[in-house]
């Protein structure tokens, strides 16, 4: 075996299936699929017997957790049960493309001592006109687009014999949401050799996944913890600033807005503010611009006034976007 397709999914049942029904003809006698159950209500052994069945000849392996151990938790779970030269972790909600694993198959018998490959996805700022060869790991952070490219698990494969003597890093790294950059950045060093290549191997499926059964969008606002690890001083200037592009992406305003509307159904404020106020100091920081500090600073006030403000925010955002706002569901605090 070369490959195994590792796929962590919890209460996603039906839209594994979708995803399996690309994934399942594609298996070749050099890749596995290993699917973990993160402690489903409807174990997925069960909800997708039918379908394994007809693929008897396939290496296909289903491991259930006996308790939820959480978002990344699950996904180092991958890792920690990787056997093959490279590791696939697969979004049970993200669609592989036509010829995936041939083309990851064919990559990985070519670049077969690097130690990550970086797919190009749908996005067109994600697009790429060639491939990137990069070498060391502040050549790796200045060549991608952004981080966001990088945190997608689904566009990236693992060389496990460079990347598993990290885990414990990814361990300790769990609350950034970003455990397998942990590793991955930590294994490049200054020498570590990675491809940016301008195939696709999935399609991102995650925003038409419905809002109760998407990751806790809180924890990415812990990202900025990637900070704290062992890099040389360029290394982690230039991931910061990687994080600060981010600020302009999962802008500050949503928050807020969503803060005011939850903080209208409550008869107290002191959760939103605490909250807005470790959102500020833990990553919105970042975000220099002027116009932005000055809306960070009013911020507090915004949220400790949701009755004041809601009207007046509604109005705002239905002039300039021309529907109601919908607040962050996912957001659960």
């Amino acid at each position: 075996m070369k490959l195994t397709i590792a796929i962590p999914t919890y209460n996603r049942n039906e839209i594994l299936k979708n995803n399996l029904l690309l994934l399942l003809p594609q298996l070749t006698n050099d890749c596995r699929l290993i699917i973990i159950d993160n402690c489903s209500d409807i174990p997925v052994e069960e909800a997708l017997k039918d379908m394994i069945g007809k693929y008897k000849a396939a290496n296909i392996q289903i491991i259930r957790n006996r308790y939820n151990i959480g978002l990344t938790g699950n996904i180092l779970r991958c890792f920690e049960l990787c056997d093959d030269p490279w590791l696939w972790v697969l979004g049970d909600d993200d669609h592989v493309t036509e010829g995936a694993i041939q083309q990851i198959l064919s990559d990985i018998r070519r670049y077969e001592n690097f130690h990550f490959i970086n797919y190009a996805w749908d996005e067109l700022s994600f697009l790429r006109k060639e491939n990137i060869v990069t070498n060391g790991i502040d050549n790796f952070i200045d060549s991608f687009e952004t981080l966001g490219i990088v945190l997608f698990i689904s566009a990236g494969i693992y060389n496990t014999k460079k990347i598993t003597e990290y885990l414990s890093f990814g361990n300790f790294f769990q609350t950034t949401y970003a455990p397998h950059l942990a590793m991955l950045f930590l294994s490049i060093g200054e020498h570590g050799s990675c491809l940016l290549s301008n195939k696709k191997i999935v399609v991102n499926k995650g925003f038409d996944t419905p809002e109760e059964l998407r990751w806790d969008q809180i924890f990415i606002y812990q990202i900025t913890i990637l900070l704290r690890l062992p890099l040389g001083p360029s290394a982690i200037y230039k991931l910061k600033k990687k994080i600060e592009q981010l600020t302009q992406v999962w802008t500050i305003y949503h928050l807020i807005f969503t803060l005011v509307q939850i903080g209208c159904v409550e008869k107290s404020t002191k959760r939103t503010s605490t909250l807005y106020d470790e959102f500020v100091r833990g990553f919105f920081y970042l975000d220099k611009r002027l116009i932005s500090r000055f809306i960070t600073v009013f911020g507090y006030f915004i949220i400790n006034h949701p009755k004041i403000f809601k009207p007046l925010l509604g109005y705002l955002y239905r002039l300039k976007r021309g529907k109601d706002f919908q607040p962050i569901r996912n957001l659960r605090i």
